[in-house]
Protein backbone atom coordinates (compact mmCIF):
# COMPACT_ATOMS: atom_id res chain seq x y z
CA UNK A 1 0.00 0.00 0.00
CA UNK A 2 1.26 3.27 -1.06
CA UNK A 3 1.83 6.44 1.68
CA UNK A 4 -0.80 8.25 -0.17
CA UNK A 5 -3.31 5.63 0.46
CA UNK A 6 -2.16 5.48 4.21
CA UNK A 7 -2.19 8.95 4.92
CA UNK A 8 -5.73 9.07 3.43
CA UNK A 9 -6.77 6.06 5.82
CA UNK A 10 -5.05 7.88 8.50
CA UNK A 11 -7.40 11.07 8.27
CA UNK A 12 -10.75 9.17 7.50
CA UNK A 13 -10.05 7.71 11.02
CA UNK A 14 -9.47 10.79 12.23
CA UNK A 15 -12.55 12.22 10.90
CA UNK A 16 -14.76 8.85 12.26
CA UNK A 17 -13.21 9.43 15.37
CA UNK A 18 -13.80 13.04 15.59
CA UNK A 19 -17.74 12.19 14.74
CA UNK A 20 -18.07 9.85 17.70
CA UNK A 21 -16.06 12.27 20.10
CA UNK A 22 -18.32 15.09 18.72
CA UNK A 23 -21.18 13.64 20.99
CA UNK A 24 -19.24 14.85 23.96
CA UNK A 25 -17.60 13.59 27.21
CA UNK A 26 -20.65 12.68 28.93
CA UNK A 27 -21.44 9.84 26.01
CA UNK A 28 -17.75 9.06 25.65
CA UNK A 29 -17.57 7.75 29.50
CA UNK A 30 -21.38 6.67 29.44
CA UNK A 31 -21.49 4.51 26.03
CA UNK A 32 -20.00 1.51 25.68
CA UNK A 33 -20.28 1.67 21.74
CA UNK A 34 -19.25 5.09 21.47
CA UNK A 35 -16.05 4.38 23.20
CA UNK A 36 -15.37 0.76 21.09
CA UNK A 37 -15.96 3.08 18.09
CA UNK A 38 -13.58 5.64 18.81
CA UNK A 39 -10.77 2.93 20.10
CA UNK A 40 -11.71 0.76 16.53
CA UNK A 41 -10.72 4.09 14.20
CA UNK A 42 -8.07 4.59 16.86
CA UNK A 43 -6.57 1.33 15.99
CA UNK A 44 -6.85 2.29 12.55
CA UNK A 45 -4.71 5.18 12.95
CA UNK A 46 -2.19 4.10 14.48
CA UNK A 47 -1.38 0.73 12.53
CA UNK A 48 -1.58 3.04 9.15
CA UNK A 49 0.75 5.36 10.83
CA UNK A 50 2.94 2.10 12.15
CA UNK A 51 2.61 0.84 8.37
CA UNK A 52 3.96 4.20 6.40
CA UNK A 53 7.40 4.41 5.15
CA UNK A 54 10.21 5.70 7.18
CA UNK A 55 11.01 8.55 3.96
CA UNK A 56 7.20 9.33 4.51
CA UNK A 57 7.83 9.85 8.10
CA UNK A 58 11.25 11.75 7.71
CA UNK A 59 9.72 13.40 4.73
CA UNK A 60 6.86 14.86 7.50
CA UNK A 61 9.03 15.02 11.19
CA UNK A 62 6.00 17.65 12.27
CA UNK A 63 3.54 14.35 12.99
CA UNK A 64 4.05 13.05 16.59
CA UNK A 65 4.56 9.48 15.21
CA UNK A 66 6.19 8.52 18.45
CA UNK A 67 2.36 9.42 19.69
CA UNK A 68 1.17 7.62 17.54
CA UNK A 69 3.09 4.71 18.19
CA UNK A 70 2.61 5.02 21.50
CA UNK A 71 -1.08 4.66 20.86
CA UNK A 72 -0.48 1.76 18.95
CA UNK A 73 0.94 0.31 22.16
CA UNK A 74 -1.53 1.14 24.15
CA UNK A 75 -4.26 -0.05 22.25
CA UNK A 76 -3.31 -2.97 21.35
CA UNK A 77 -1.14 -4.22 23.58
CA UNK A 78 -3.57 -4.32 27.19
CA UNK A 79 -5.54 -7.07 27.95
CA UNK A 80 -8.55 -5.48 28.66
CA UNK A 81 -9.50 -2.08 26.94
CA UNK A 82 -7.38 0.91 27.59
CA UNK A 83 -8.42 3.14 30.56
CA UNK A 84 -11.59 5.31 29.32
CA UNK A 85 -9.64 8.82 30.63
CA UNK A 86 -6.21 7.99 28.43
CA UNK A 87 -7.62 7.29 25.84
CA UNK A 88 -10.51 10.85 25.71
CA UNK A 89 -7.40 12.80 26.60
CA UNK A 90 -5.47 11.56 23.84
CA UNK A 91 -8.56 12.65 21.29
CA UNK A 92 -9.07 15.69 23.11
CA UNK A 93 -5.76 17.08 23.27
CA UNK A 94 -3.74 15.23 20.76
CA UNK A 95 -5.69 14.47 17.94
CA UNK A 96 -6.70 17.97 16.74
CA UNK A 97 -2.79 18.81 16.59
CA UNK A 98 -2.28 15.07 14.38
CA UNK A 99 -5.08 15.56 11.94
CA UNK A 100 -3.74 19.12 11.37
CA UNK A 101 -0.41 18.14 10.78
CA UNK A 102 -1.16 15.13 8.83
CA UNK A 103 -3.64 17.56 6.76
CA UNK A 104 -0.20 19.30 6.04
CA UNK A 105 2.08 16.12 5.34
CA UNK A 106 3.36 15.42 1.54
CA UNK A 107 3.72 12.38 -0.09
CA UNK A 108 6.47 12.82 -2.29
CA UNK A 109 8.05 9.63 -4.27
CA UNK A 110 7.59 7.18 -6.29
CA UNK A 111 4.98 5.16 -5.00
CA UNK A 112 2.22 6.99 -5.33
Amino acid sequence: MTDKLRLNEMLEAIVRTNGYVARGRAVFFADYDTRELVIHHLEHLAESADQASQRFKRGNPLVPWADLRELRTLLNHQYMRPQQDRVWAFVTKQLPTIERRLRRARVVGTDL
